[in-house]
């Protein structure tokens, strides 16, 4: 079996020397964001007394991948990579240290929130972007894209934790320091720990239209549309447990406080799919279980209308992160379907969408669930996700008709113009029609 349909270990992945450093710089920045979203939403509150003013931490941190996204995508390809991941966290750690000013009002800290979140996209884009260029396509890359979302995942198992146990023994600008500080080790261990390559375009116009430009012909291709939007809509409504775990805790008895062990379950059941799929599986059953795995997200879901309890649901929503192994088979297909020069486009565009639908989930599902009954919301949404995962499943092989006999069909012969029988002819005339067919939604 070839490497490209075979299977990669951990020790192939790590022992990368650059994958490791972007992988431990992950590590460091990521826990740092998390145990900042945890302090900065303190700290408005405590100021404001706001529970409104605090949750728009979380919108915050999601709105502006929505333009960062749209206007700032052609960096993946203008701009050398080291460079910009370097410059994109030594930013971040001067915006979080802004926010340790004593005296800094809300609005204020709320704005250098914002600014922070613009660079996002652009950090999450190029990263996207070099590392086909560090781990070359197949198992290899799978296995470390599988690897930075078990990091983001296990960040809100560990990170919330953490933070609580942080603001314990320090003010929330004691942690909000701590951040900045997390930035800068990341910085530092880019900046000494990969490579140095040049950018993969000119500058033949300017950021904001050439992203644009990129954007359209992207989306344009048909292939790469069908696998984003899938990687984009389904967790935008596998979200839904998520955004209401307070009101459905309330809602079966038990304190707002035991949303806490309901946000463990997703992040839990996502781990151990990826450790499983991305490891365990070749490419062939990766892109199998596209189809069931989306399924098995929401079918969980959909149980909830029974309003189960703590310990049901809690199992319910591991069982649905499970479903998460789609994920290894859609990163290998986005790779494949992707022309090579819009690849980088694409990779950075699905980080950056991947970002914002989840936030518009989060806002969705929570608004929803101020009209309609949780319990009704969450089988909604479950819904949503399953005709979603049906409508846009990206890997739909077809199979060319096979007969015993070659099927004459009557074709026109322009230059003579007369009627003639020639499958063979019919064949070859045809070949770049269905291939312009097949490139069109």
């Amino acid at each position: 079996m070839g490497a490209a349909a075979g299977r990669a270990s951990y020790r192939d992945v790590l022992g990368v020397g650059e994958f490791r450093v972007i992988f431990a710089a992950n590590v460091v920045s990521m826990l740092g964001s998390v145990v900042a979203a945890v302090a900065l939403t303190v700290l408005i509150y405590q100021q404001t007394r706001s529970p409104a003013l605090a949750a728009s931490v979380l919108a915050l941190s999601f709105l502006p991948y929505l333009l960062g996204g749209v206007l700032l995508g052609a960096a993946a390809d203008r701009l050398p990579a080291r460079r910009v991941l370097v410059g994109c966290d030594l930013a971040s750690a001067v915006l979080v240290a802004c926010m340790v000013v004593p005296g800094m009002p809300v609005p204020g800290l709320l704005a250098l929130l914002f600014a922070n979140g613009l660079i996002a996209p652009v950090y999450q884009g190029v990263r996207s972007a070099v590392l086909p260029k560090i781990l070359p396509p197949g198992p290899r890359y799978v296995l470390g894209r599988s690897l930075m979302r078990m990091v983001a995942q296990s960040a809100q198992i560990v990170g919330y934790g953490v933070g609580g146990l942080l603001l314990a023994i320090m003010s929330p600008r004691g942690a909000l320091a701590a951040d900045a500080l997390s930035f800068a080790a990341s910085g530092v261990m880019l900046r000494f720990g990969t490579t140095r390559r040049p950018a993969d375009a000119g500058r033949n116009r300017s950021m904001a239209r050439d992203s644009l430009a990129g954007l359209r012909s992207t989306l344009a291709h048909r292939p790469t549309r069908r696998v984003l939007l899938f990687s984009w809509l389904v967790p935008a409504c596998g979200v839904a447990p998520e955004a209401l775990a307070a009101p459905y805790a309330v809602h079966i008895g038990q304190p707002p406080r035991a949303a806490g062990l309901l946000l463990i379950g997703i992040p839990a059941g996502t781990v151990v799919a990826d450790a499983l799929a991305a490891r365990l599986l070749p490419s062939r059953l990766q892109r199998s279980i596209i189809l069931p795995a989306g399924l098995l997200v929401f079918a969980p879901l959909a149980a909830f209308a029974a309003s189960p309890g703590l310990g049901p649901a809690l199992a319910l929503l591991l069982i649905s992160g499970l479903g998460s192994a789609w994920a290894a088979g859609i990163d290998g297909l986005l790779i494949e379907a992707a022309p090579p020069a819009l690849r980088n486009r694409a990779l950075a565009l699905g980080s950056a969408g991947l970002m914002f639908t989840q936030g518009l989930g989060f806002a969705l599902w929570g608004i929803a669930g101020q009209y309609l009954p949780v319990a009704a919301v969450i089988p909604i949404a479950a819904g949503a996700g399953a005709l979603a995962v049906g409508t846009l499943r990206p890997d739909r092989p077809r199979r060319p008709r096979v007969s015993g006999h070659p099927e004459r069909r009557v074709v026109h012969d322009a230059g003579a113009n007369r009627r003639v029988h020639d499958p063979g002819r019919q064949r070859a005339a045809g070949g770049a029609g269905v291939a312009s067919a097949g490139a069109e939604l």
